[in-house]
């Protein structure tokens, strides 16, 4: 069961910073695209997306996306916001994908933040993969398809929990 709860609970993007996960060790954040960054199939970033990669940037940790999307929705959204590495078809909560961008980045998984809004995906597979999982509530529901959303009623009870314990 402790796969399914994160290292941090975020409710945005925004409201993590580089100096917060400098302080854990981290060199390196991991992304997910549709609802952590943007709201599902949006292209553009918002402004807060962009201080926050800047953020990154500007204190030199590494960016990547992991997504389970396809490459032609992750290769032009990456292009869009500047960030060199992704891996698309990622098949979270599979490690596979976390592998490959700390192998492409040159990180160990342990020094990477891997954040999404996902309990199934992004933390299990962060978990699983020896990465820092970073919860952030979603941005938005609509659009998300049927699968997502019946995960999203699974992903109450654990909800419940962190939200309890990040009080």
């Amino acid at each position: 069961m402790k796969n399914f709860f994160p290292d941090i609970y975020a409710k945005s993007i925004s409201c993590i910073t580089a100096s917060m996960l400098l302080e854990k060790g981290m060199e390196a954040v991991v992304l997910d695209i549709d609802n952590t960054l943007v709201p599902h199939d949006d292209p553009n970033p918002t402004e807060r997306v962009k201080l926050f990669l800047e953020d990154m940037r500007q204190n030199g940790i590494k960016l990547c996306v992991v997504s389970n999307n396809s490459e032609k929705r992750v290769a032009p959204f990456c292009e869009r916001i500047g960030i060199e590495y992704h891996v698309s078809k990622a098949l979270k909560p599979r490690v596979l994908g976390y592998e490959k961008a700390a192998e492409c980045m040159s990180v160990q998984k342990s020094k990477i933040a891997a954040i999404g809004d996902q309990i199934f995906t992004d933390v299990w597979g962060a978990n699983r993969a020896g990465c820092l999982s970073v919860l952030v509530e979603p941005i938005t529901p609509e659009g998300e398809g049927k699968f997502i959303k019946f995960k999203r009623i699974l992903e109450k009870p654990f909800l419940r929990r962190i939200r309890g314990s990040a009080d």
